[in-house]
């Protein structure tokens, strides 16, 4: 066939190929040899010769002399099979090359003559690709290598080379830029003729010029130029051996990778804005016509076939492949550049060789080396060509890219190499960012204890399969080139007790950011003790995910293997919904946990392992849908077991030394039943580290966000070690210290003026401690009139080392006794009056939103019930139902002065009951006292001073500061049906004016059901029928807590946590509650509307601890929660329960129609609370001094400027306060739906 073929090409039109055939799928060796070994060769070409090779069949190469290779001599039957034009000459880096011609791999493929062209000037490899072709169009496949920054530029300025990218033997360039110094403006790089323009573009502030080849090394060690253009895999590993020669030190060499760095960037500035793309090097194209017919299709798979296999050599013996270069070079004639680019040691050429093959490796895809990604492939043609163009956006991403499909892997085979590879970057960047906003580097502790059995080859699996920039087996590498510190403990397997594993645990804990326990433990470890000794927040390899998922946290860190199969499921389409799912294996880390992950996406799962028969196992594995292989006990399953249609996901894998390669649980042909499968390798196996990385990054910024990690972990008044409290003394200066056998313990110590100021102050941390259940070592010393000293310490004595729960202890006290002030000039701002709404927004719904996002952003929107469905997709939302009474009065003294009488809380009072029964707390603006009397003059009715308070204080002065006081209302009506007859709407006092009739419908929210607050849950106000209506009744939850005129009571104090925050009732649904719970375990967001409704959702939570911890939360039917009850319930076990959890135990053994009622003193403070129910949370804008903006910026977390924000908004015409605009927050790291 192809002889046929090439007798006809001399004299047929070349459009005969210009159809391009369907893709044909390479499956392991063509089976073209007959049609090859039917051509006999000619020996008319001229400068051609013949060369035995080391089995002693003849292979034609090309003479080098393309000067006098005349293309109309060379035409028709004279041409050969396939022709290859290298960019440059034969070398290490074309090991794979060599390698398949020194052993014959083109010649068993069928290529009976191989012509090689001469080198040329770089860049001109397409023309002399398309020269050749055009003047042999019987030759089968002309091949040329080039690198992706150079073809495709070239190829846009000239679009008649009609040459196509099918392959490349470098996933990524290599280019870098060497300088013995930090280059500076202005300096001189040299470089090579075709690069001169890239570069200029990457070093706008430096002066490129071109400059030789050959003498580039010794140009710059001679300071001929500032730096160079470079390669990593050649002329850096011959710099260091110069350099040390000349008695320099190689470590002054500056090298600057240029793939993924910045135009223009200074040191260390790598993420952020746009990287440089270059995409592949050592890439192989074709002419066009290469790719339309059969034959020519065949030809090209059959040398790209032999090629990667020659690099799979070269990859397996390394010193084979150095002497497979060096005979190649004799063979060719290609080595005599003669320039300082190479190094004579072995050393060097061992080096080199193993940075070339780390390149060739990463261009693994599914079955085969080589793979072009077109991902990867368009985001270098874009920024290639958005330089003359502008912009990228419009550029066709796959220009110059093979779209037929020559050398595409099998299209069932579900490969990850490449989405391991992105999601390492993606870490790798999140990494960078993290560091240059903390300071530090996020952190991985990763212990081991004994050898591990998967271990055991590990080294021979980097060689194969991996390198040291992405291998599982060398994690500390990993992380030092992707952005990470890692801490890599080995313990030994025999001698090492539980007690010493958890005390390496607790010693390395708080130093680092995300901890791995290497599995399985020798038998005499208590497993339970030790993953129980992982804190959650640092738990990076999900030994916690299952429990903590179950109990509802929603982001709980989940075991990076399961993990990275589900991602290469969600890749690919593979939906478990509905699907029977067969999981192999049971392990804690991969299979229980792949199991659950499935049943979770809604697949109907059963679990085989070891101990079940093969019969049975052989029965569930033919009802798959699904089968997840998690063994790791090789040919355990035979495909032949397979239901037609089935998807494999091979997780277990095994290195076989007898085959010097990885294998699966499965044997047999997978590919003959399954509809997709996972290879092994290549499968699932290169997702898990970049998992473990991303995972490691994600637990820094959340420990960071929340104030929790553990570089960051102990109170501030810890690390300074003191703590002065109601008129303390400091007596000492120290934080840990060491006493008889106790090894270490946190101290306090302080100093009192009397003795009874010291036991009110142990009765308080008595108290605390309690909740806490972690009680101080207390000691007295009484000093007669000199006063008291009182030491304090914290530790536990079981764990003999300071543990997580003193730390959290000590911190309790700190927070709420300690000197760390929580400053309200911190969180206020300056409103303007012109700033407030007095009026709101016509019609309801049209008022503005301001949107921060789970990063900080902030953008603007100028109708709120246009922008906010949308914004809502995918959540739950819930309100505050609570529906405003006419709680303002006007009532008459005994001297006939007209006073205000207003309303501030009826507490646990139903408005339904008789006024006449209730005492009532109440505000009269003047000064009363207890048994006075006033009238009502609309009813005649008569109301009653019947105990002062104290003096009611309010954020501005509206006729003097009133009275605090309670009152009885002697009125037989209910208090509901009173007010409404004879009261007005209470408006807030700053709106200055009266309140008019339309306030009765405009200062209550379309969904108000309850009567019971006397002030507005106002973020509720700009939902209108409509905007319900396209949130949908399954969406949206309701509950109730009754506003108290408290939420306008300002923070007067220095210190906030001096405030006495107010009480307000709260009145849930079971059935609500649950719909609450639902959509938490369905992952739903919750986005919450108003404080109000978070103060109860927070408290709902705080209460379920109290209940699953035993301690008293009031009466069944009035629960209570203190205002800084949260700080010692966060101590110990409540700090692991989940929302869930809590809210479950709330409402254990109710009714849906049953009622869960409390009263609520919760007050949120910044750079402690973590929030633990709500994720998003739409409110308005508030005052400057009320616990609301304490709220607010407790709950942005330290990355948003909660004042900076307000000034802007103000500044952009936004309403504040109560009729004011709105805002929609996002908790730190937790976006919305609509925004993924």
């Amino acid at each position: 066939m192809w002889r046929s073929l090439k007798k006809a090409a001399a004299t047929r039109e070349r459009n005969i190929f210009s159809a391009r055939s369907t893709s044909v799928t390479f499956a392991g060796k063509l089976s073209i040899v007959k049609g090859f070994s039917s051509f006999k060769p000619s020996s008319s070409l001229h400068n051609d010769r013949y060369i035995e090779s080391r089995v002693g069949r003849a292979t034609k190469i090309a003479g080098r002399a393309l000067s006098s290779f005349s293309p109309g001599v060379v035409g028709g039957g004279d041409s050969p099979d396939v022709a290859c034009q290298l960019d440059y000459f034969m070398s290490l880096q074309f090991a794979g090359i060599a390698t398949a011609l020194v052993n014959d791999l083109y010649q068993s493929n069928g290529i009976r003559t191989l012509h090689f062209l001469p080198t040329c000037p770089p860049g001109l490899e397409p023309s002399r690709v398309r020269l050749f072709q055009n003047a042999n169009p019987s030759t089968l496949a002309t091949f040329g290598s080039i690198e992706q920054n150079i073809f495709v530029p070239t190829l846009r300025d000239d679009p008649s080379l009609e040459v196509t990218a099918v392959a490349a033997m470098f996933r990524r360039s290599p280019l870098c830029v060497a300088s013995r110094r930090s280059l500076k403006v202005g300096d001189v790089i040299g470089c090579h003729e075709d690069t001169v323009h890239l570069m200029k573009r990457i070093f706008p502030q430096q002066t490129i010029v071109a400059s030789p080849r050959g003498s580039k090394n010794t140009d710059l060690l001679n300071g001929e130029y500032d730096g160079i253009q470079a390669y990593t895999t050649t002329e850096i590993p011959a710099l260091h051996r110069f350099m040390k020669e000349r008695g320099l030190n190689p470590e002054d060499l500056v090298v600057t990778p240029l793939e993924g760095t910045i135009c223009g960037a200074s040191d260390g500035e790598t993420a952020g804005r746009d990287n440089i793309r270059l995409g592949y090097s050592q890439m192989l194209f074709l002419p066009d016509e290469c790719l339309s017919h059969t034959d020519r299709r065949e030809a090209s798979r059959a040398f790209l076939d032999a090629t990667f296999r020659g690099w799979d050599m070269a990859i397996r013996n390394p010193d084979e492949a150095i002497r497979a270069v060096s005979e190649a070079q004799r063979m060719l004639g290609l080595d005599d550049e003669g320039n300082d680019h190479w190094h004579p040691s072995g050393e060097f050429r061992r080096e080199m060789l193993d940075s070339c093959c780390d390149h060739v490796k990463e261009t693994f895809g599914g079955d085969r080396l080589g793979v072009l990604e077109e991902e990867r492939w368009g985001e270098a043609v874009k920024w290639l060509l958005e330089d003359k163009r502008g912009s990228g956006e419009n550029v066709d991403s796959k220009f110059g890219l093979d779209a037929t499909g020559l050398w595409k892997p099998a299209e069932n085979i579900l490969g990850g190499n490449e989405l391991g590879r992105k999601i390492m970057a993606e870490a790798r960047n999140s990494a960078i960012r993290f560091a240059q906003t903390h300071g530090k580097k996020p952190s991985l502790a990763v212990i081991t204890v004994g050898t591990l059995n998967r271990y055991t080859h590990s080294r021979r699996r980097v060689q194969l399969y991996s390198n040291h920039s992405q291998s599982w087996f060398t994690k500390t590498d990993t992380g030092r080139a992707n952005g990470f510190d890692v801490t890599e403990i080995s313990l030994d397997g025999e001698t090492t007790t539980t007690d010493q594993l958890l005390s390496e645990i607790y010693k390395i804990r708080n130093k680092v950011d995300g901890i791995q326990i290497m599995w399985p433990f020798p038998p005499h470890i208590d497993s339970a003790r030790v993953f129980n000794a992982v804190p959650v927040e640092k738990d990076v390899d999900g030994i916690h995910y299952i429990g903590q998922t179950e109990l509802g946290k929603k982001n709980a860190y989940p075991p990076v293997t399961p993990a990275a199969a589900m991602e290469l499921m969600k890749k690919y389409g593979v939906d478990p919904r509905g699907k029977h799912a067969v999981v192999v294996g049971r392990s804690p880390i991969v299979g229980s946990p792949m199991a659950y992950m499935l049943r979770r996406e809604g697949a109907a799962v059963s679990v085989v392992h070891r101990q079940v028969e093969e019969e049975i196992l052989a029965t569930l594995v033919g009802q798959a849908d699904i089968l997840v292989t998690c063994a790791g006990n090789p040919g355990c399953i035979d495909a032949e077991w397979l239901k037609e249609g089935v998807e494999v996901i091979n997780v277990g894998t095994t290195f076989s030394e007898e085959l010097d390669s990885l294998v699966s649980d499965v044997k047999g042909d997978i590919g003959s039943k399954a509809l997709r499968y996972s290879p092994v390798p290549g499968g699932v196996g290169p997702i898990s580290s970049p998992m473990l990385f991303r995972n490691t990054v994600k637990a820094a910024w959340d420990q960071a966000n929340t104030g929790e990690s553990g570089w960051n972990k102990e109170p501030a008044s810890i690390r300074g070690c003191v703590i002065l409290l109601e008129g303390a003394q400091l007596l000492d200066n120290h934080q840990y210290a060491s006493r008889n056998s106790v090894p270490n313990w946190i101290n306090f110590l302080f100093h009192f003026d009397s003795y009874t100021e010291a036991l009110a102050f142990m009765q308080k941390v008595d108290k605390l401690s309690t909740v806490m259940d972690h009680h101080a070592d207390i000691r007295i010393v009484h000093k007669c009139v000199r006063g008291v000293d009182l030491e304090m310490s914290f530790f536990s004595y079981d764990a003999k080392e300071l543990t997580e729960k003193d730390f959290d202890a000590a911190n309790a006290v700190d927070l709420i006794h300690g000197n760390n002030q929580i400053k309200m000039s911190d969180f206020t701002y300056n409103l303007k009056e012109d700033s407030i709404a007095k009026f709101p927004a016509e019609p309801r719904g049209s008022s503005k939103l301001l949107k921060v996002n789970s990063s900080g952003g902030v953008s603007y929107y100028n109708h709120f019930g246009k922008a906010i469905p949308e914004l809502l997709e995918g959540c739950h939302v819930v309100f505050n139902n609570s529906r405003v009474l006419d709680a303002r009065l006007s009532v008459v003294l005994s001297n006939n002065q007209k006073v205000e009488l207003m309303l501030l809380d009826l507490g646990n009072i139903d408005a339904s009951e008789p006024c006449h029964e209730q005492e009532i707390q109440a505000m009269i603006r003047c000064e009363v006292s207890a048994g006075d009397k006033c009238i009502e003059p609309v009813s005649g009715v008569t109301v009653e001073v019947v105990d002062v308070l104290g003096i009611w204080e309010e954020e501005e002065e509206r006729g003097g500061n009133g009275t605090n006081c309670t009152v009885k209302i002697y009125s037989n009506e209910c208090i509901g049906d009173f007010l409404n007859s004879n009261g007005s709407v209470p408006i807030p006092p700053y709106l200055h004016r009266e309140a008019e009739p339309k306030d009765k419908l405009r200062y209550n929210n379309v969904y108000a059901k309850d009567g019971g607050s006397v002030a507005a849950p106002t973020a509720g106000l700009h939902f209108t029928d409509e905007v319900l209506e396209s949130i949908g009744e399954s969406n949206m939850s309701q509950l109730t807590l009754h506003v108290g005129a408290g939420t306008f009571m300002p923070v007067l104090s220095k210190d906030a946590r001096d405030h006495r925050m107010h009480a307000e009732t709260f009145c849930v649904n079971v059935r609500e509650l649950k719909t609450i719970i639902n959509a938490l375990e369905n992952g739903k967001p919750l986005v919450v509307v108003g404080t109000t409704s978070t103060r109860t959702l927070e408290s709902l939570f705080w209460l379920g601890v109290k209940c699953i911890r035993g301690l008293s939360v009031g009466d069944e039917d009035n629960l209570v929660l203190e205002q800084f009850e949260w700080i010692p319930l966060s101590v110990g076990d409540g700090k692991y329960i989940s929302t869930t959890q809590a809210m479950k135990a709330l409402i254990k053994g109710k009714n849906d129609d049953d009622m869960i009622t409390g009263r609520t003193s919760l007050m949120i403070t910044p750079n402690s609370y973590k929030f633990r129910v709500i994720d998003h949370l739409i409110t308005n804008f508030h005052a400057p001094d009320s616990t609301l903006m304490l709220l607010v910026s407790a709950f942005l977390g330290k990355q948003s400027n909660i004042k900076e924000i307000y000034e802007s908004a103000q500044t952009k015409g936004y309403r504040f306060l109560s009729y004011g605009d709105s805002c929609l927050f996002s908790k730190p790291g937790i976006r919305l739906p609509s925004e993924k």
